[in-house]
């Protein structure tokens, strides 16, 4: 009996350390995760607004202040050396305009007892796309002309180049490929490009496919896509300085 009791201290010596150890890991894990967890809550929050705020702002110049004036209020003494780099703001890639991209890098002061580790560095990226729709400054539509039947004509332009708008039956329309928003009736009808591989994007992406000879979809960026044809009103396509095609008369 004196030799069992004898083992369960010498067990108990050397596991309780262990566990308590561990017990404290976990604890500081969970404190690194909420402190980085409440931190990218308020980036993407300021974020959010400032993208909502984008058809308005040709600059965001206070953001880096006021993002870092608040992550440091929020967080007070658990992290430090807050900093924004890699900002872009509004800008064109793959495609895709008005984006938004910023990294906030940061440390989160662990604090353990034996002071092993002091900081925990973290680095934290958002990517974004800006809100700019059209500014309505006209005067409201009245009863009489909101209820006139005004004939609807649908063109297609070429937004990367081109001054011209098109027939959808157009030569020049039928050999490049139409933006498409991502649904599953396209999931169904095309497969996924093998080269640029949009087969992860979400319902609603735009991808852009040759409907009259191709099988697959594309992203943006893919080599394929060279040029595409989007399709809007007439009177929009005119108003942004498209004129008719020579071919097509485009309407």
């Amino acid at each position: 009996m004196k030799s069992k009791k004898g083992s369960f201290t010498v067990e108990a010596a050397i596991f309780l350390p262990i566990f308590i150890i561990g017990v404290l890991s976990i604890a500081y894990i969970l404190k690194v995760i909420a402190v980085q967890e409440n931190v990218f809550n308020s980036l993407s929050d300021e974020v959010r607004n400032m993208a909502a705020e984008a058809a308005a702002m040709p600059y965001p110049v206070f953001f880096k202040n006021d993002i870092t004036e608040r992550v440091n209020d929020e967080n007070g003494d658990e992290m430090e050396n807050f900093q924004i780099s890699g900002f872009l703001y509004r800008y064109s890639f793959g495609g895709y305009t008005d984006q938004i991209r910023l990294t906030a890098e940061y440390d989160i002061n662990v604090k353990l007892p034996a002071a092993i580790i002091k900081e925990i560095p973290v680095s934290d990226t958002i990517l974004c796309r800006a809100f700019t729709g059209i500014l309505n400054t006209s005067e409201p539509m009245g009863a009489e002309e909101f209820l006139e039947d005004e004939e609807s004509v649908t063109v297609w332009v070429f937004p990367r180049s081109g001054t011209k708008y098109h027939k959808e039956d157009c030569g020049y329309v039928k050999v490049y490929p139409k933006e498409l928003a991502l649904s599953e009736s396209v999931r169904k009808k095309y497969e996924p490009c093998s080269i640029c591989k949009p087969r992860d994007l979400g319902n609603g992406s735009l991808v852009y496919c040759f409907q009259t000879s191709g099988e697959v979809f594309h992203r943006a960026n893919c080599a394929v896509v060279e040029r595409y044809v989007v399709s809007m009103e007439k009177e929009e396509a005119e108003s942004r300085g498209y004129t008719p095609c020579s071919v097509c008369g485009g309407s």
